[in-house]
């Protein structure tokens, strides 16, 4: 006689599924900063130091602007996505000070374009001296350089230093055809560091960064749940607070 003992699986393809549900907000929660590339999701996901969107965003400021400073292009903060909340922001980097300034205003920018916005020399030169408001300063070639091509920080406040006591002059020189700037005084003599332009237009480099971004979310961020929910499942297995001896996996 043959004996046939068949034994439905469904049973044990609940206790998978139930487990799977318990899992999959954490597992979404790396998956997001995986997808980010912020320090949670490297931590659990090391290729995503370089394959997440702030790697990304990195890369496109790199190669889309004129030598950018490092606090430029590394100029993107991440929040951290957890269980509870299951999102992920990314914004420029905010702040005061020389590693700590406000970058949304020059990334937005050279996003969308549109009129540029005063930079610390005009902020300060503005302040110590009555210039219009809807022009830039733009550095002359008597002005020295760090190697990105910004007029150096230190000499320039020097000059600042000593606007009031002869040494330095802002505004437009009387008697002259010279425009109006910041000028060296020497003597009787008076050499340009900056001169006036009628405020300046940003290109658009940047233009398309958030699309970018979000295509490689997209890419990323199913293949990154699905290693996130095999781990965490497989962890709890391996603890034994899960039973999934099945073929589903």
């Amino acid at each position: 006689m043959i004996k046939l003992d068949i034994r439905s699986e469904l049973p044990r393809g609940i206790k998978w599924t139930n487990e799977m549900t318990r899992q999959l907000p954490f597992s979404v929660s790396q998956a997001l900063n995986a997808t980010a590339g912020n320090k949670a999701g490297i931590r659990q996901f090391p290729e995503a130091a370089s394959k997440g969107v702030l790697a990304d965003l990195r890369r496109i400021v790199n190669t889309k602007l004129d030598r950018p400073k490092k606090q430029t292009a590394e100029g993107f903060f991440a929040t951290t996505a957890k269980k509870t909340a299951l999102f992920v922001k990314i914004t420029p980097k905010g702040g005061k000070g020389v590693k700590t300034w406000d970058r949304n205003k020059y990334i937005q920018g050279n996003i969308q374009g549109g009129d540029r916005p005063s930079k610390w020399i005009e902020e300060k030169a503005k302040r110590l001296s009555s210039i219009p408001r809807n022009v830039d300063l733009v550095p002359t070639r008597n002005t020295p350089r760090d190697k990105f091509g910004n007029p150096r920080r230190g000499f320039i406040n020097k000059a600042f230093d000593q606007v009031g006591s002869g040494k330095t002059f802002i505004g437009k020189p009387e008697g002259t055809q010279r425009p109006i700037g910041i000028y060296q005084v020497k003597g009787t003599s008076m050499k340009a560091l900056f001169i006036a332009k009628p405020s300046t237009s940003y290109p658009t480099p940047l233009a398309g960064i958030e699309r970018k971004a979000y295509a490689r979310a997209s890419r990323s961020f199913g293949p990154y749940l699905r290693r996130a929910l095999d781990k965490n499942v497989k962890a709890r297995v391996k603890q034994g607070k899960a039973d999934l001896r099945t073929g589903f996996f």
